[in-house]
């Protein structure tokens, strides 16, 4: 299991600003990946996302044994074309992502609408997918996520419709991720953990 970290609000304004404080802390506690949620949604002051790619990157630069995962859409569009367009040594040649970033495709900006479109990755860097994907619809999703990865590398991304209200409490649901395995075994795209039977 990887674990990523979802930043939105405070902590995506410090890592705008280059701060890594509590970035540096994410490996230690044993997180693999980290989003940058940088939409105004997530409680972000998204007037600095055109004059932070370079301090989004230097920080990136910094965290080697981490992926990065930036939000690309149209409100992040200034950020992640900063980084992708820049040429310098943090950002790497124009055109290209550093090695430990990625981006996720969701225009519904984390709020779970089921996108219209399933675009075919850039050449250059690998994208996920994300946007109103669920228990109820994964196997859908994952086709057409497949074909328009065209035999790259392509993941998902979800996070509202994996919640539940259990005892009055909003919680993280497991068994609705165990449906999305389930789902994806069962259309034979991945054969199904032996831990999980």
């Amino acid at each position: 299991m990887q674990l990523a970290a979802h930043l939105c609000g405070t902590r995506v304004n410090e890592v705008l600003d280059g701060e890594d404080t509590f970035v540096s802390t994410l490996s230690q506690l044993g997180f693999k990946r980290v989003q940058i949620n940088a939409t105004a949604v997530n409680g972000v002051d998204t007037s600095k996302n055109a004059t932070s790619a370079q301090a989004v990157a230097k920080l990136i630069s910094r965290h080697k044994d981490l992926e990065f995962i930036l939000q690309k859409n149209e409100e992040t569009r200034p950020l992640w074309e900063g980084v992708l367009l820049s040429n310098d040594e943090y950002c790497g040649d124009s055109g290209k992502l550093p090695p430990n970033v990625t981006m996720l495709v969701d225009e519904s900006k984390g709020t779970g609408v089921l996108s219209e479109a399933w675009p075919t990755p850039p050449d250059g860097y690998n994208i996920g997918y994300a946007g109103g994907i669920g228990p109820a619809n994964i196997k859908d999703v994952l086709e057409k996520v497949l074909e328009a990865g065209n035999g790259r590398e392509v993941w998902v991304d979800m996070e509202s419709s994996l919640r539940s209200s259990k005892n009055g409490t909003d919680v993280f649901d497991l068994d609705k991720c165990y449906e999305c395995i389930d789902a994806i075994c069962s259309a034979e795209q991945f054969a199904h953990p032996e831990f999980l039977r």
